[in-house]
């Protein structure tokens, strides 16, 4: 599938070759991550550049796809010309999305072809079994943290100490690293979306926001839950916790293949403000994640893309009220052939901590 992606790209700019540079690309090719490289794709062979940090472990690699040849660089450019020569490639083309001005300057100035740009942002959206099966396993990791986290959480811990606790845990079950830095908002903090976890200590009757996610084999997780600490007493984040709830649910089961990704936060948006909440639900609906924890495609008023079989998307809607605090609730959807599927544990209704 991503040969044939790249060979539309060629045909659509009557290229001969792809030179993919950003490491997301990169590795959503070859499987094979390294901070720096080079992949110089053709419809006949494709080839990986890497320098003397990499190279054992690239021709060791037992995940390695789709590289026919493995080059170690010094002198790179002066490698890549090579090939250019040896296949008679007249136009390259390269990801204008990823590359700096610099970056493009030293490609035109030293590389012998014809550069030209392409924004490579939606490539990536279609995944296919393996890459669902990869998201799949960091979702499930982080349910099993979800579930330690419940576990663990008492009155009188600090954000940060709950936070701290999720890095460990995803660690411990079989996580290689975060997928973003954890959110912890507990009380009159969970009216920052984006709040960064702090010294307050969490009490009786708190509404906690814990976002979070993992990578598995180069996959993310991202998964929203609010839970409450003691007792649910506090009945306006109670009625807010429901109403989210409930417009998730809607945006859920309206994904399908054909349904624009605006029609998804629509939905829920227009619920939320049906309910008088409209000014404090203030970010889009859900974006897609695959290699990148945001990448195409996008939830949200700004969404153009259409969604189709294979897109993993979130859908993430939230209220957030000024010193009293806020809700959100998240999950992965995968969208199949007639609709969608969970790749999060849908277990959404609100967990009353003891």
């Amino acid at each position: 599938m991503k040969k044939e992606l790249l060979n539309k790209v060629l045909e659509e700019l009557n290229a001969d070759a792809i030179l993919l540079y950003s490491p997301q690309n990169r590795y959503w090719f070859s499987r094979f991550n390294s901070s720096l490289g080079y992949v110089l794709y053709t419809k006949e062979k494709s080839y990986l550049f890497v320098d003397g940090r990499y190279i054992t472990a690239a021709r060791e690699s037992d995940m390695l796809t789709n590289i026919d040849e493995i080059i170690e660089f010094g002198p790179v450019y002066k490698l890549i010309n090579e090939k250019i020569k040896q296949l008679n490639i007249k136009t390259v083309v390269f990801e204008s999305d990823w590359i700096f001005v610099a970056q493009q300057q030293s490609f035109e100035k030293n590389l012998e072809a014809t550069m030209v740009t392409y924004n490579f942002e939606a490539i990536r959206m279609i995944k296919d079994e393996w890459e669902v099966a990869q998201i799949k396993k960091a979702c499930d990791i982080t349910h099993q943290v979800f579930l330690e986290v419940l576990e663990f959480t008492k009155p009188g811990m600090s954000e940060l100490e709950i936070a701290r606790f999720v890095s460990d845990s995803f660690l411990k079950n079989g996580a290689s690293k975060l997928s973003f830095d954890t959110i912890v908002a507990s009380g009159p903090n969970g009216s920052k979306p984006h709040a960064v976890p702090t010294d307050r200590k969490v009490q009786l009757g708190d509404f906690i926001t814990l976002d979070m996610g993992c990578y598995y084999n180069g996959y993310c997780s991202d998964q929203t839950r609010t839970f409450v600490l003691g007792n649910d007493d506090n009945q306006k984040l109670k009625e807010i916790y429901q109403i989210v709830y409930e417009a998730q649910t809607l945006g859920i089961e309206a994904i399908k293949p054909g349904v624009d990704c605006l029609t998804i936060h629509k939905i829920c948006y227009d619920y939320i403000e049906s309910k008088g909440y409209g000014q404090y639900f203030t970010h889009g609906t859900g974006h897609g994640l695959g290699i990148e924890i945001h990448e195409e495609p996008y939830n949200s008023a700004a969404g153009n893309k259409t969604l189709a079989p294979g897109m993993c998307v979130t859908v993430e809607p939230g209220i957030y009220i000024p010193s009293i605090g806020g809700v959100r609730i998240e999950d992965d959807i995968l969208v199949t052939n007639d609709g969608y599927q969970y790749l999060t544990t849908p277990f959404r209704e609100l967990q009353i901590v003891k």
